[in-house]
C-alpha cells in the first residue's frame, strides 16, 4: 500500500469518526431540546388550555439557548409596554451570515444601479426570506401555540426535507403581532374558565386602542405595533414572502387558504397573484394529503383593498398570503351539527362541494387542537415552496421592482407642497409615505417634499396617492357587481385634506433634492415677542395641540366670531388670540404654527375658550371607534375621562362634565347593551358577566337628556346619532332609518361635502372636503320651533354625480342636499351630530377638526 493511499484512508478514518461524533452531539443536543409542553408544563394543544405571551417568549428564550438554528430578535416595545420578539429560523450556516443575506434581499427589492449579471449572482447566492406573523387579533389565538411546535420541530429535525428547506430559506416567525392582546385574553378566558361565560367576549378591546383594527393600520402606521413590524418588513429584512395567519367564524370552511376571492387590485404586479397561487394550491394539496377536509380558496377574502398587514405589501411588491382558519371560544371546543354549516359568501354561496370546495367538512367537534394542525400544515407547505423556488422568488422580487420603476416617468414626481392650507399635515403625509419604506425627498429652497414616480415602489405611491374606482364585476350577466369586503377609498391626499400634484423636475432641480429625513418640515415661528396679544390661525390640525396645551397652563385664549385685518393681513373668522405665555417661540416650533403678534387688539368680537370636562363613553360591549377615538384624543392633548353604562344612568353628569362624547355605536347598545337585530334575524345574543351586561335604558336616557337641558354638551358619531334623533325631541331625521341595503350602499368610501366654515364646530375648515363615509346616515331637517336652534354644518352636493370622490356607492342620488353635519341648542345646552366618522381609523385628517371643535364648542363662553 502506498503512502499516498495510508493518508487518504486515515483522513477518511478520521473525518468519519468526526462526522459520527459530530451527528451524535447533534442528535444529543436536540434529543434534549423539549416540547413546548414538557418545558411550560401544560399540555399545548389540549382543549381548555392555552399559554399566554410571556410562556411562549419564555420557550423561544429557551429554544435560542438550546439550538443554532434559532435567534430571538425583541422587534421594540408594544402599547403597553411588553416586548414583541421574532424568531430567526434557519440553518446554522444561513444564521451566521444573515446579515448578507438581509443585504442580498435589500438589493433585490430595490436592484436600480445592477446589472443583470450582477442580479443574477444575487438570486444565486440569496436565500427566501420569508415572515409568518400570529394572532394580529388576539382572540384568533390557536398560531400563538403552533408556532412553538412548529419552531420545535424545525430545530430539532434532521430529515433531509426539513435541512433542505433551512438551508434554502430563512423563517421570520413572529408568533403574536399583539402581544398586550394575547395576554388579556388568556387572562380572561382562565378566569371565567368553568363558568358559563367560558370562551365568552371581554368587555374591552383586544388591543388598548384599535381592538380588531389593528389589522387596518398598515398603510397610516399609527399604533406601536404596525410600526415596530413595518420596520422589521421594509427597513431591516425585506421579506420575498409574507404569510398572515388568521382565524374566521365557526360555521363555514375548516380553513381558507389562496388563491383569493375576486375583485383583485389592478395596480398590483401578476407575478404576485402567481406565486401566492402556487403557494396556496400546495397549502391545499398538503391538507388534503393529510385527510383535512373543508378546505375552501377563491371565497370570501378578496385581493383589493391595501391597509392589512401582508395587504400593503402587494403594491411593495411582497408576495402576500392570508390563512383562515374556523375559530372554537379560545381553546374552548364547539360541537358544529351539519345543519349549522352554511355558506353565503364569495365563491361559496351554499355550503356544497364545488370546485374550490371539494371535500366539505362533515361537521363535528372541532377544537383548538384542529386550528393548530391545519395550521401547521398549511405553515410547512409555504415552507416547502419557498425552499423549492428559492431563486424564483428572489428574482421575481428584482422584477417587480425593475417593473415599477418603468411606470414612472423621467423627471417625474409627486409634489407635496407646504404652502398650503395645513403644512403640518402635508409633511406628516410625506413622513407616512417615506416610513412606508418608498423613497420621499425634501427641498428646502421651496419647503416641498417630492417622491419620484420611478421607483420599486411606484405602485405602492399610485395606489395611496390616487383615487380609487371599484370594479364592477359580476358573477353572471345581468346580476349585480360583487360587493366589496371592506372599505374601497384609502386615497391619502383626500383622506388628509392635503393637496398633492405631479410635476416634472429638471436634472438641476433634482440635484438640490436630498432625501428626507426625520426633522424636514413645517418651523413655528412667532413674528415678534414683543405684543400684548397673538394671533393664530385655525386651518392647522396642530392648533388644537395648541388650545389644549395653553389651557392646561392656564393661559388666555378666545375665537374670533368674524374675520378681521391686522398687520397687513387678513385673518378668518374663527382665528385664536392668544395672551402672552414666556414660552412663545417653543410653542410655535413644537406645534408648527405661525403665530403673529398683534400691535394693537383687533376690534372684533370673540369667544373665551375654557378647558372641557370631557366624558367619552365606552360600554361594555367593546367599541372599536370609542378605542381610536381615545387615541386620537390623547395625541391632541385632550384631558378626559371613560365613562361607563353604570355611570351614566348614576344621574351626577353635569356634576363632573361639561361635554359627553358617544362614539360610533348603535343606539341598540347604548340602550340595551346588545346588537341591533334585524326582523327575522336571531335574537341570540351571548351574554357578559353580570357586572359588564346591559344598556343604559330608560335612566340612562333621562339623565342625558337632563345633562344637556342642564347645560351640558353632547357630541354623537355616524350611528350613535340615531341615539338622540330617536331619544331627543330634535327637528332632525336619518333619511335611511328605512331603507333597504339594496336602495342604498356605502362601505367606504371618500364623499364631497360642503362646509359653511363660519361655526365654532366648523372654524378653520374650507368651504369643501372629503367625508369617509361607511354607514347609513344622512340628515333631513326641519325649522325648529322657538325653543330651540337647529343649524346645517355640512351637506351632501345636489348632483348626485358631485357626490363620490373616491371608492364605490349605490344610491348616491339619496344624499342629494341632505344635512351630513348638525349643531343644535337643546335646553342651556347644546348637541351636535357627526353624521360620519370624521375620525375614522386616526386617517382622515382633514376632518379631524369636526370633532376636535365640537369638544371645544363645550367650553366657550362669550367675551363681551
Amino acid at each position: 500500500m502506498t503512502e499516498n493511499r495510508r493518508t487518504f484512508i486515515r483522513r477518511s478514518c478520521n473525518t468519519l469518526i468526526f462526522l459520527t461524533a459530530f451527528l451524535a452531539a447533534v442528535h444529543g443536543q436536540n434529543s434534549t431540546i423539549p416540547t413546548p409542553s414538557e418545558f411550560l408544563g401544560i399540555n399545548v394543544g389540549a382543549d381548555r388550555t392555552l399559554a399566554d405571551y410571556k410562556q411562549i417568549a419564555s420557550y423561544f428564550t429557551m429554544l435560542s439557548k438550546s439550538s443554532r438554528r434559532l435567534e430571538v430578535e425583541i422587534l421594540g416595545a408594544t402599547t403597553l409596554g411588553n416586548e414583541m420578539f421574532m424568531a430567526v429560523i434557519s440553518s446554522e450556516e444561513n444564521l451566521k451570515k444573515k446579515n448578507i443575506y438581509k443585504d442580498i434581499a435589500r438589493k433585490l427589492a430595490d436592484p436600480r444601479g445592477l446589472s443583470q449579471s450582477e442580479i443574477d449572482d444575487l438570486v444565486h447566492q440569496g436565500k427566501t426570506i420569508v415572515l409568518v406573523t400570529c394572532n394580529i387579533h388576539s382572540t384568533e389565538i390557536a398560531a400563538t401555540q403552533m408556532a412553538m411546535e412548529w419552531a420545535h420541530a424545525l430545530v430539532t429535525a434532521q430529515d433531509t426535507e426539513t435541512r433542505l428547506r433551512l438551508e434554502n430559506a430563512i423563517l421570520l416567525l413572529i408568533p403574536s403581532i399583539n402581544p398586550d392582546g394575547q395576554m388579556m385574553e388568556v387572562e380572561w378566558y382562565r378566569k371565567y374558565l368553568g363558568t358559563p361565560f367560558e370562551g365568552g367576549r371581554m368587555p374591552w378591546l383586544y388591543h388598548p386602542y384599535v381592538g380588531h383594527d389593528n389589522n387596518r393600520d398598515w398603510f397610516m402606521l399609527t399604533q406601536k405595533e404596525t410600526k415596530i413590524v413595518n420596520h422589521a418588513v421594509y427597513f431591516d429584512w425585506f421579506p420575498q414572502v409574507w404569510l398572515d395567519e388568521h382565524q374566521m367564524g365557526t360555521t363555514g370552511p375548516r380553513l381558507f387558504v389562496p388563491p383569493y376571492s375576486n375583485p383583485v387590485a389592478a395596480n398590483v404586479h401578476p407575478l404576485i397573484w402567481r406565486a401566492v397561487d402556487n403557494i396556496g394550491s400546495t397549502m391545499s394539496w398538503r391538507l388534503e394529503e393529510q385527510n383535512k377536509s373543508g378546505v375552501v380558496y377563491g371565497a370570501t377574502f378578496d385581493a383589493y383593498w391595501p391597509g392589512g398587514t401582508k395587504n400593503t405589501g402587494w403594491w411593495k411588491n411582497v408576495t402576500g398570503l392570508l390563512t383562515e382558519a374556523a375559530s372554537v371560544r379560545l381553546a374552548t371546543p364547539l360541537e358544529v351539527s351539519a345543519t349549522d354549516l352554511s355558506g353565503g359568501g364569495k365563491g361559496l354561496m351554499e355550503y356544497r362541494r364545488q370546485t374550490n370546495f371539494p371535500n366539505p367538512w362533515p361537521g363535528g367537534v372541532w377544537r383548538l387542537r384542529d386550528i393548530m394542525d391545519y395550521e401547521r400544515i398549511a405553515s410547512d407547505a409555504l415552507l416547502e415552496v419557498c425552499a423549492s423556488h428559492r431563486e424564483d422568488f428572489l428574482r421575481s422580487m428584482a422584477v417587480m421592482a425593475l417593473d415599477a420603476v418603468k411606470q414612472g416617468k423621467p423627471g417625474e414626481y409627486y409634489k407635496i407642497s407646504m404652502n398650503q392650507r395645513d403644512p403640518a399635515t402635508a409633511s406628516r403625509l410625506a413622513h407616512i409615505i417615506r416610513e412606508n419604506g418608498a423613497e420621499v425627498y425634501f427641498s428646502s429652497t421651496d419647503k416641498s417634499f417630492y417622491m419620484a414616480t420611478a421607483q420599486p415602489y411606484a405602485r405602492f405611491l399610485s395606489e395611496l396617492l390616487g383615487t380609487q374606482r371599484y370594479p364592477k364585476i359580476k358573477l353572471s350577466a345581468g346580476s349585480g357587481i360583487i360587493p366589496p369586503y371592506d372599505v374601497t377609498a384609502w386615497s391619502l391626499p383626500l383622506m388628509m385634506g392635503v393637496d398633492v400634484d405631479k410635476v416634472i423636475l429638471s436634472n438641476e432641480r433634482q440635484a438640490l433634492l436630498k432625501p428626507l429625513s426625520e426633522n424636514d418640515g413645517p418651523e413655528g415661528t412667532v413674528t415678534t415677542t414683543e405684543a400684548s396679544l397673538f394671533a393664530v390661525p385655525h386651518e392647522c390640525n396642530d392648533v388644537t395641540r395648541l388650545i389644549n396645551d395653553v389651557l392646561k397652563r392656564k393661559g388666555a385664549i378666545s375665537v374670533t366670531r368674524t374675520g378681521f385685518t391686522a398687520e397687513g393681513k387678513s385673518f378668518p373668522a374663527g382665528t385664536l388670540l392668544l395672551e402672552p405665555l414666556n414660552d412663545m417661540v417653543a410653542l410655535a416650533q413644537k406645534y408648527k404654527l405661525l403665530i403673529t403678534g398683534l400691535s394693537t387688539h383687533p376690534a372684533v368680537q370673540s369667544d373665551k375658550l375654557q378647558e372641557v370636562r370631557l366624558g367619552l363613553y365606552k360600554p361594555w360591549v367593546a367599541s372599536i371607534d370609542e378605542g381610536w377615538t381615545r387615541w386620537l384624543l390623547e395625541q391632541y392633548n385632550f384631558s378626559f375621562k371613560n365613562i361607563d353604562t353604570k355611570y351614566l344612568k348614576s344621574g351626577k353628569l353635569n356634576n363632573d362634565f361639561d361635554v359627553i362624547l358617544l362614539p360610533d355605536i348603535s343606539k341598540e347598545i347604548i340602550t340595551e347593551g346588545k346588537y341591533k337585530r334585524e326582523e327575522g334575524e336571531m335574537k341570540y345574543f351571548q351574554e357578559l358577566p353580570p357586572e359588564y351586561s346591559g344598556g343604559i335604558g330608560k335612566e340612562g336616557v333621562k339623565n342625558l337628556t337632563a345633562f344637556v337641558e342642564k347645560g351640558g354638551t353632547l357630541i354623537a358619531l355616524a350611528s350613535a346619532c340615531s341615539f338622540i334623533i330617536d331619544e331627543f325631541n330634535v327637528p332632525v331625521s336619518n333619511v335611511f332609518a328605512k331603507t333597504r341595503t339594496d336602495e342604498f350602499q356605502c362601505p367606504g368610501s371618500l364623499l364631497k361635502i360642503m362646509i359653511d366654515p363660519t361655526h365654532p364646530v366648523t372654524y378653520g375648515m374650507p368651504s369643501a372636503t372629503a367625508a369617509f363615509v361607511d354607514g347609513r346616515m344622512a340628515f333631513q331637517t326641519t325649522l325648529p320651533g322657538s325653543e330651540l336652534t337647529r343649524r346645517v354644518l355640512a351637506w351632501y352636493p345636489e348632483d348626485a354625480e358631485d357626490i363620490l370622490l373616491s371608492g364605490w356607492i349605490q344610491g348616491a342620488e339619496k344624499l342629494q342636499r341632505k344635512a351630513a353635519v348638525v349643531a343644535l341648542s337643546y335646553g342651556r345646552g347644546k348637541i351636535v351630530l357627526l353624521g360620519f366618522r370624521v375620525q375614522h381609523r386616526a386617517q382622515t385628517e382633514g376632518t379631524f377638526k369636526l370633532l376636535f371643535n365640537a369638544i371645544q364648542w363645550g367650553g366657550i363662553t362669550e367675551d363681551n
